[in-house]
């Protein structure tokens, strides 16, 4: 095999195994709110629970969904400036023997939530719905700039193997706003 035919072959490789990791993402819809003098965001996740998420959940794991939500404002020459992050996440624990389902709610490494249930499908839900994440007050923002909010999901245990050598996030999100006063 020549250089170029085994370079074309390694590149069509490398383009299907991009496009085999780069499907796999989720859609996250997010929406921010500017309203009673603070910015928060709220978004929605519900393709995150794949089937690989429910075979982790199953085997009685603990199944965590990480969202990283990040408040920035756009930049013309540089890079994008983030004005604030908030790390939220979700974690769900099966009970085998009984057949529960045990659901806590982290913001920035604190309890806020947690609750028991034996109904999946709410499980679901409280795991990829989040509503009112707080951000900062609205008076840290400027009066009429444009700003935007962007979430990405990271959910452990992985049950799949990945063949790049660095993380990439299994869902992302963004909403564009502009602080009117």
């Amino acid at each position: 095999m020549t250089r170029r035919a085994l370079a074309a072959v390694a590149a069509t490789w490398l383009a299907g195994a991009f496009a085999v990791v780069t499907a796999q993402a989720v859609q996250i819809r997010v929406t921010p709110l500017v309203a009673g003098g603070e910015v928060s965001a709220s978004f929605v996740a519900p393709a995150a629970f794949t089937s690989d998420a429910q075979a982790v959940l199953r085997s009685g794991l603990l199944l965590t969904f990480r969202f990283t939500v990040e408040l920035r404002r756009p930049a013309n020459l540089w890079w994008d400036r983030t004005i604030r992050e908030v790390t939220a996440g979700s974690s769900v624990k099966f009970d085998t023997l009984t057949g529960a389902y045990h659901v806590s709610r982290l913001v920035d490494g604190h309890v806020v939530w947690s609750d028991r249930t034996m109904d999946l499908a709410q499980v679901k839900a409280w795991m990829t719905t989040f509503e009112r994440v707080p951000l900062l007050p609205a008076t840290g923002l400027e009066p009429n700039v444009d700003y935007y909010i962007e979430v990405h999901l990271r959910a452990t245990p992985r049950r799949t193997f990945s063949i790049w050598p660095w993380a990439s996030d299994d869902g992302a999100g963004r909403a564009d706003f502009t602080n009117i006063r």
